[in-house]
């Protein structure tokens, strides 16, 4: 089944849509769901042009595809634990909270928290994400639990704080702190970020850029190959009993 939702021209742009309904297994019956815009509740047809092809059993056999102005969408994919979820342009914040299972596909950039604290499944971006991709919220202890998020371009800080397991995989640069209290886990940056693995408890993560502002608190170990790279190790934060490992291409402390 190949459900498209084209999100209609508003009057209103700037208000923001809660479209935690958007998951594939809630098509199964229907079309006849709900969202939020600010304080009204609508229909789902009420705020896309709605089209419906083929049909499906079970949620692995169903794609959402959005198209329009989707930067205005918050929480699609929230508790997806199968299907697949099409964005062909940008989605806004908590999209894929909590996954566990099937695939969102962004073709554009991701506000804040993508797939906070996920448990399984796949989120790929294709262009941006914001802060606190793969991670917990404000004032919890848990991230990200499985799954996988990689995001073609760059991110801002906080990536993958808090993370407990799965991988996320940044191709661009990232912001500050990424795997900031990271537990678990395998965090990849394939370009720059400043102060990487901030009082990490475990898992590892890598560096193939600099580093910057590395903190002192961290052991070097010595050199290891990777994946045809020569990367630097360090023990994993030493202000947490040095559990975790951190490897980076080069690094620089602050001055």
């Amino acid at each position: 089944m190949k459900v498209t939702l084209a999100m209609k021209p508003a009057a209103k742009g700037f208000i923001p849509i809660e479209a935690e309904s958007i998951v594939p297994k809630n098509f199964l019956a229907g079309t006849d769901l709900l969202v939020w815009r600010g304080n009204r509740e609508l229909r789902l047809d009420e705020v896309f042009s709605v089209s419906v092809e083929g049909e499906a059993d079970r949620a692995e056999g169903v794609e959402v595809v959005l198209s329009g102005e989707t930067f205005r969408l918050k929480r699609v994919g929230e508790y997806m634990d199968g299907g697949k979820i099409t964005v062909l342009g940008g989605i806004g914040m908590h999209c894929g909270n909590f996954m566990s299972g099937g695939t969102i596909e962004i073709h554009g950039n991701a506000d804040g928290w993508l797939g906070r604290e996920m448990a399984g499944g796949t989120i790929i971006c294709r262009g941006d994400a914001a802060d606190y991709c793969a991670s917990g919220y404000r004032g919890g202890r848990k991230g990200m639990k499985g799954g996988t998020v990689e995001v073609f371009g760059h991110t801002g800080d906080f990536l993958a704080e808090s993370l407990a397991g799965g991988t996320v995989v940044v191709h661009g640069d990232a912001g500050d702190m990424p795997g900031a209290e990271m537990r678990g886990g395998t965090l990849v940056v394939d370009g720059d970020c400043s102060r990487p693995a901030a009082n990490m408890k475990g898992g590892s993560c890598y560096v193939y850029g600099t580093a910057r502002g590395m903190l002192p608190t961290f052991k070097k170990i010595g050199t290891v190959q990777h994946e045809g790279r020569t990367l630097i190790q360090f023990a994993g934060d030493l202000a947490n009993r040095g559990k975790g490992n951190l490897f980076v291409k080069g690094y620089e402390y602050l001055d």
